[in-house]
């Protein structure tokens, strides 16, 4: 369904993290066809606990295109493992997409699964401005709980 995606919003997702949410002909992610449906399957992955690198992967991806209702991270951190938010967060730092790195920077906040001090550090340290400024935020919540 995400090679869908890629060709109905006419980018390719190297494109698509380049240009962060500016999309071709004005179209925004939640007027995909199929973008609840993407949503309804990202959370069927999430439920089956067992997930491999590519289900990962494209559930990170998801995370990222929903990121204005962050529904999917809203998910994850309701109803993962402690073992899936690790996994997740460990792909998810690395991830190509921006709008997923600042949501996992989030997600490390909600759930702080083992390392993640160490993930929000590797954030902070970010190509991207905004990824920065949430990891960064998240270390101050933390630091103001202690």
């Amino acid at each position: 369904m995400l090679s869908d995606f890629w060709k109905w919003i006419n980018k390719t997702p190297e494109e698509y993290a380049e240009g962060e949410t500016e999309q071709s002909d004005g179209k925004s992610e939640e007027e995909f066809p199929q973008f609840q449906e993407m949503l309804n399957l990202a959370y069927e992955a999430i439920d089956n606990k067992v997930l491999d690198e590519r289900a990962l992967d494209d559930i990170i991806t998801v995370m990222a295109l929903d990121n204005e209702s962050e529904s999917v991270l809203d998910y994850i951190v309701d109803f993962s493992s402690d073992e899936q938010v690790e996994r997740i967060a460990k792909a998810g730092v690395r991830h190509l997409q921006p709008e997923a790195r600042w949501q996992i920077a989030e997600l490390l906040y909600r759930r702080k699964p083992i390392g993640y001090f160490e993930y929000l550090t590797t954030l902070i340290k970010d190509k991207h401005p905004y990824v920065r400024q949430r990891a960064s935020n998240c270390i101050d919540m933390i630091s103001r709980l202690e």
